[in-house]
């Protein structure tokens, strides 16, 4: 139930807006051809295979961002150890509370902005020692992943196993992508169908008939039959009573 609750909750999230989808069992009894065109809608709108590629590729150079933070922060910040002062809920706002929230803040971002800055530092160093041991010449030196095989030779049988699996991946979306045409054609005859089932029960239910009742009990039989003979009866009289109107109006014509 979860899972299925959690699939609806990321579908609604990306913006799919069909009903039926929602209205699915929470025990995933029924509703395959839903999640097919779920599923359909997500390789169309947000890319899901690329975005997958993306995120399981294996990084062996080195990435660092661009970092524009200024180099002469401030030394003096606040510990985030430090005790907040009590803020009440009032119509207006505590400053020492808003001032202890930028000051906690800058301390963060001075730590994330320390943390680059030496990150930078050891793959400066990384690369200047490995200068010149690369076949690359454009590259020239070791990333670090390529560094760390180095001293110990050991790991390449996990980075081998991972190159391998993402060459599997590669390969397999690379004939998905020769496949495509034929999968987006056959889910053209999906929504075909489902469009002729639903103006097939759209048109059943505006031409059904009510179902008569049924009573079941003794007396109601019996009044049922009466209430029949009765309008038999009644139906008879109106018959006559037609008669004797149409044979006294001709009458009437006849003395005029």
């Amino acid at each position: 139930d979860n899972q299925i609750r959690f699939v609806k909750s990321a579908l609604w999230y990306h913006g799919y807006g069909r009903p039926e989808l929602y209205r699915l069992p929470s025990d995933g009894s029924a509703g395959s051809r839903e999640l097919l065109l779920a599923f359909s809608w997500l390789l169309h709108r947000i890319s899901l295979l690329e975005q997958l590629l993306a995120r399981n590729r294996v990084k062996t150079g080195d990435e660092t961002s661009v970092c524009t933070c200024e180099d002469d922060l401030l030394t003096s910040q606040k510990s985030t150890t430090e005790i907040a002062p009590e803020y009440e809920l009032e119509d207006r706002v505590d400053v020492r509370y808003l001032q202890w929230l930028n000051g906690r803040l800058r301390f963060q971002w001075q730590s994330l902005h320390a943390q680059h800055q030496e990150q930078c530092k050891l793959l400066h160093k990384i690369h200047l020692f490995t200068s010149g041991s690369h076949t690359d010449q454009i590259l020239g030196h070791f990333s670090v992943t390529e560094t760390d095989l180095v001293r110990q030779p050991e790991n390449y049988k996990q980075l081998l196993q991972l190159l391998e699996s993402e060459t599997m991946q590669l390969e397999a979306f690379l004939e998905w992508k020769q496949l495509e045409p034929v999968y987006w054609q056959w889910m053209e005859t999906v929504l075909d169908n489902m469009a002729e089932e639903g103006n097939m029960c759209e048109s059943h239910d505006a031409h059904e008939e009510k179902p008569k009742p049924t009573l079941s009990c003794p007396w109601a039989d019996s009044l049922t039959e009466q209430i029949d003979r009765l309008s038999g009866d009644l139906m008879m009289l109106c018959d006559q009573l037609q008669k004797l109107v149409t044979h006294r109006k001709a009458a009437w014509c006849e003395k005029v």
